[in-house]
């Protein structure tokens, strides 16, 4: 298209300049500018017609281009986590071009399919595990759960599957209180089992929360021994919790919840 641009645009100055340089005699007599008019109307006219087609070409292009906008997002999100491993460890470097290098091959060995929803998907699956694979094996042992909660959490963020209010209470801890906040603050139910900074945790959480969280604080004061009887099993994770939160607690939700009552965010 940019080729055949430049040729009409070549050949309107061609034109232009022949035009201006000719007499009335030279323009009436000579062949020369006649010939080079009507090879352009000829040449112009073929231009056109491969352009309208290069730009059908070019919509159909953009909108299979556009399909596999989520294999560039976790290809992309995969990236960040690992160039982020170097907070962890200052071992921990991976170039661009290596995650380049791992990111083409796992989309070159993915399953075929005719249907682009179920190629899109064995790409996507392949790309995680590939990277996820290859990186691991640079990593310290311990390091390794970090890795995939970051590349877990990290998914489900840009999902909007997990709250950006609590993911940044998880990360820095309750949130400043206005008075009339402080104020309308329940009392915390068990000093003994819930440290300050624990029953201010989830007062954020009651406050900054999307709604989810909306109104526990008081609820747990209402059925602390309800709470504590949960708070208390072997794996609360797997047991119903008290209240109607459950329905709309995300499973990270329910972890920083479990966390917050075993005073293991502090």
């Amino acid at each position: 298209m940019a080729a055949d641009a430049g040729t009409l645009k070549d050949l309107e100055n061609t034109i232009l300049k022949l035009l201006s340089e000719a007499t009335l005699e030279m323009i009436l007599d000579e062949d020369t500018l006649i010939d080079i008019l009507e090879n352009s109307k000829k040449t112009s006219t073929e231009i056109n017609e491969r352009m309208a087609q290069s730009k059908i070409v070019e919509v159909e292009i953009n909108e299979t281009r556009n399909l596999y906008t989520n294999v560039a997002i976790r290809g992309s999100i995969l990236y960040f986590v690992i160039a982020d491993l170097g907070g962890i460890d200052p071992m921990y470097q991976n170039s661009l071009a290596y995650v380049k290098s791992l990111f083409n091959k796992a989309i070159q060995s993915a399953t075929k399919d005719a249907d682009i929803d179920k190629r899109i998907v064995h790409i996507i699956k392949n790309i995680t595990r590939i990277i996820y694979t290859n990186i691991s094996r640079g990593l310290f042992e311990k390091d390794k759960l970090i890795y995939s909660f970051l590349i877990n959490t990290s998914i489900l963020r840009n999902a909007k599957k997990i709250d950006e209010a609590i993911w940044n209470i998880f990360l820095r801890g309750p949130t400043v209180f206005t008075s009339n906040e402080q104020a309308a603050m329940p009392g915390n139910p068990s000093t003994e089992t819930i440290t300050p900074i624990s029953w201010d945790i989830l007062y954020s959480a009651d406050l900054r929360s999307s709604g989810q969280f909306e109104g526990i604080a008081q609820h747990v004061v209402d059925n602390w021994s309800k709470w504590e009887e949960w708070i208390g099993k072997t794996d609360p994770y797997e047991e119903t919790m008290p209240g109607d939160y459950a329905e709309n607690l995300s499973n990270f939700d329910k972890l920083i919840l479990i966390k917050v009552f075993r005073n293991e965010l502090v």
